[in-house]
């Protein structure tokens, strides 16, 4: 297995920083729930998902060319690329997912894990996994579906585009998009997105 160092070490530093540990004056936390098209504006004009989204798939980019896949690999060399890249890619999910400043509360990374897919994988199948998986969840009007949808995605489209070594490498891929999904409901927390507040609301000064 060839790692390159000078690729991998700035891919941690974007992968693993908690988006959760930037908090603002006009940041605010909202629960996903069915009917949140009205909020929609205020999420996405929020520049913070925009940097999520970019040093995602900047990140998912270097650690996949950092730790690159050889075909002509056996035995456990063949198994061991797949394995440490989804290590680094399941640690940066969990990370992004339970790092959140909200009592009981999860932090649901939709930029993030879109970002992080767009980066590593193909454009074309990762493209086509994204837009299949937001226009389901968009028509159910259930958010937090998007993130099963992806891995569905991911996986039966990958499955017609790309080779067999790569398989392994989407199943553990949309074994790590799962977990936005997972986490609050085996911890009974609830998924939230940050928005930007309209105005600052500052406290009533005492008598």
């Amino acid at each position: 297995m060839i790692i390159d160092w000078l690729e991998l070490a700035p891919a941690l530093l974007f992968l693993l920083v908690p988006i959760g540990l930037v908090r603002g004056p006009k940041i605010r936390h909202r629960p996903i729930v069915r009917d949140w098209g009205g909020h929609w504006a205020a999420i996405l004009s929020l520049g913070l998902h925009w940097i999520d989204l970019g040093r995602a798939i900047l990140g998912a980019w270097w650690l996949a060319d950092a730790i690159p896949l050889d075909p002509a690999a056996v035995g456990f060399v063949r198994y061991s690329v797949p394995a440490v890249r989804g290590a680094v890619l399941l640690v940066a999910v969990v990370l992004q997912v339970v790092v959140c400043f909200e009592r009981q509360a999860f932090y649901a990374p939709f930029m993030f894990v879109s970002g992080m897919l767009l980066g590593f994988y193909p454009p074309l199948i990762a493209g086509f996994a994204v837009l299949l998986a937001l226009t389901i969840a968009a028509g159910l009007r259930l958010p937090t579906t998007y993130f099963p949808l992806l891995c569905v995605s991911l996986v039966v489209i990958g499955y017609f585009f790309e080779e067999r070594p790569a398989l392994v490498s989407l199943a553990v891929g949309g074994g790590v998009t799962l977990l936005p999904w997972l986490l609050p409901v085996m911890f009974r927390r609830a998924p939230v997105l940050a928005y930007r507040a309209r105005r600052l609301v500052r406290p009533v000064p005492g008598p």
